[in-house]
């Protein structure tokens, strides 16, 4: 997936660990690190980690990589307009900026350039 502004869900640091805050970043030659396969779970291929939002439903709440355990704060909704939606929380995957390094979020739905992601 994709954020429209042609930029890709990255994780900081380039790190791999459970915890990794997960950012948007210029796309870039390393598309493994950058790419998020999106089903019902959204997973980094070159991590095998899982997008998750555990710790908190609210607005705000950044999401952070970790170990795929199929969790509701681990599920993800992809709707025909581009947004996707975390099941636990109703709530929209959200860029929080369109500058590289805006951490991802989760906040209310609102279909905002920020919350519009494609499958490139």
């Amino acid at each position: 997936m994709r954020q429209q502004s042609r930029s890709s869900p990255d994780p900081s640091g380039r790190g791999s660990s459970d915890g990794t805050p997960v950012q948007l970043w210029d796309c870039s030659a390393d598309r493994n690190r950058q790419q998020m396969t999106a089903g019902s779970t959204v997973v980094n291929p070159r991590t095998g980690k899982c997008l998750d939002v555990s710790g908190s439903t609210a607005n705000d709440t950044r999401t952070h990589l970790r170990s795929c355990n199929r969790t509701a704060a681990q599920q993800w909704r992809c709707h025909t307009n581009g947004t996707a939606t975390n099941t636990q929380s109703g709530t929209c995957l959200d860029a929080g900026g369109s500058d590289s390094a805006a951490l991802l979020q989760i906040r209310d739905c609102w279909a905002t350039s920020n919350q519009v992601w494609s499958r490139k």
